[in-house]
């Protein structure tokens, strides 16, 4: 049996309860349970302690569960009773799980305040000297999915952004995929504010790409705008406080590609097609 109800990230409700084997009738409630709640963390860890106070973990992400010990965390191929256990958790039920896990995570990415949210840029030197774009997903890695419907096929977006403070674009990078799983097959370029839509490189010929750029340019123009611009705010937000928090002083006003200085009318590295005047260097 599972149950479950979300108000709000904070009155979440949960109540889970083993039906079979060793541990038959076990239930985990709310308070017993305690998903990680750090927003740009990818694990899909819900905490939960038994009468011992022995510290375990339902990975929802991967459907098994972890242990933790002194020393290293153990998973169920290295402990009979987590197999055990796991081996009584049905494929519905941790998939009830991750629903629950991802409707958590992804209401309280999109209605957290984006100053409380410490956001990791690893290659934060490639962001500063070669435009690099980075993804809204790498950063909030279970916020809502963003995808596209047109004529019932549901595609999936992965959407990059330019977070450089010395920039003030507003052009995205769309990729497109079947799902989240698989390799983008289309590139798409966004511009929200003049609502001008672009190809970029990759096309593999798999889509329908007219009737898309249609949908995004007109059909579903308030949705893409809305929520495009919206997120390259708070990913400029997460940026900014990166560099801050870490005292990293942004002094490029121009991207350096293996030592030299980018031309104004030399293409943008950051691989919109524009002039770097005309994009980057505007």
């Amino acid at each position: 049996m599972f149950t479950y109800q979300i108000k709000n990230p904070k009155e979440a409700f949960i109540n889970f309860e083993i039906g079979e084997g060793e541990f038959a009738g076990k239930i985990l409630k709310s308070n017993e349970l305690q998903p990680c709640m750090d927003l740009t963390c990818s694990c899909g860890n819900i905490y939960f302690a038994d009468e011992a106070e022995q510290v375990y973990a339902l990975d929802v992400a991967n459907n098994h569960i972890i242990k933790y010990t002194e020393t290293e965390p153990l998973d169920s191929s290295k402990d009979n009773y987590l197999k055990a256990l796991e081996n009584e958790i049905s494929g519905e039920q941790w998939g009830e799980l991750n629903a629950f896990f991802k409707d958590l995570k992804g209401m309280a990415s999109e209605v957290a305040d984006a100053d409380k949210i410490e956001a990791n840029f690893v290659n934060y030197k490639k962001v500063l000297q070669e435009s690099q774009m980075v993804s809204y997903f790498e950063i909030l890695p279970w916020s809502f999915d963003f995808n596209i419907e047109v004529e019932g096929t549901v595609y999936w977006i992965s959407d990059f952004y330019c977070v450089q403070p010395s920039c003030s674009c507003t052009s995205v990078l769309l990729l497109l995929s079947f799902s989240y799983d698989q390799e983008p097959s289309l590139e798409i370029w966004y511009d929200y504010k003049n609502q001008e839509v672009s190809m970029g490189q990759l096309d593999d010929k798999k889509m329908p790409v007219t009737k898309i750029i249609r949908e995004i340019r007109y059909t579903q123009a308030e949705k893409f705008k809305h929520t495009l611009m919206n997120r390259h705010v708070r990913m400029t937000k997460f940026f900014n406080n990166f560099l801050k928090r870490n005292k990293i002083n942004p002094t490029m006003k121009s991207p350096i590609i293996g030592g030299n200085e980018v031309g104004r009318n030399e293409p943008c590295p950051c691989g919109s097609g524009k002039k770097y005047k005309n994009c980057h260097g505007a």
